[in-house]
């Protein structure tokens, strides 16, 4: 029995009953492992959570040929909306990763009455702005758009991105179409705001 075979195990398991009624003994069993020999290879239900979390991630960043970003690269001659765009089909790729996929729609639904769970939210999050600092520091050196502050641009342009694709997948999931195109005027409006330079 290996460790990913586990946090797979742990993954139909939270999808089927909830993470938080899934116990070490229900993981244990669903493996066909003795309690004390799934200790040996996680010593707790969040130390599988966060393993479940960075697993996941990291498949499915290799999948998707984003694990290493050249963000000089990414911004040379592109425009501005050539470049967001591109971005967030690459982040909306990780996330639709069958596995993936999985993991947030659970860790989300969970996020409210689990911390391990909303630790892992917070922890994307902060991933994600952070990608977006670097990107927009390269797209400003490249001269691409002027940003009067760039964290602060970032942290906009990725917490937008963010709420945009929650609500896209809310409007999935509840069968409602509103959010189509949603994205591209997210994009087109933060466009009009920051891709002229001063």
């Amino acid at each position: 029995m290996t460790g990913d075979e586990i946090l797979e195990a742990t993954l139909e398991l939270a999808c089927e009953k909830g993470l938080g009624r899934v116990t070490m003994s229900q993981i244990a069993d669903r493996v066909h492992l003795k309690k004390a020999s799934l200790y040996s290879h996680f010593k707790s239900k969040d130390d599988i959570i966060e393993s479940m979390y960075t697993h996941f991630r990291d498949k499915a960043m290799r999948q998707s040929g984003s694990a290493e970003v050249d963000y000089g690269k990414m911004v040379s001659g592109h425009t501005l909306k050539e470049i967001l765009t591109t971005a967030v089909a690459s982040y909306k790729q990780i996330n639709s990763d069958p596995d993936m996929d999985r993991f947030y729609r659970m860790i989300m639904s969970e996020r409210s009455v689990d911390p391990a769970a909303a630790a892992i939210m917070v922890e994307e999050t902060e991933k994600m702005i952070t990608a977006t600092k670097n990107l927009f520091y390269a797209i400003s050196a490249k001269g691409v758009a002027h940003f009067p502050d760039p964290d602060a641009a970032a942290f906009s342009f990725a917490m937008g991105v963010h709420a945009v694709i929650e609500y896209e997948c809310d409007s999935k999931h509840a069968e409602i179409g509103e959010a189509a195109g949603m994205m591209d005027t997210f994009i087109d409006e933060f466009c009009r705001v920051y891709g002229n330079k001063p």
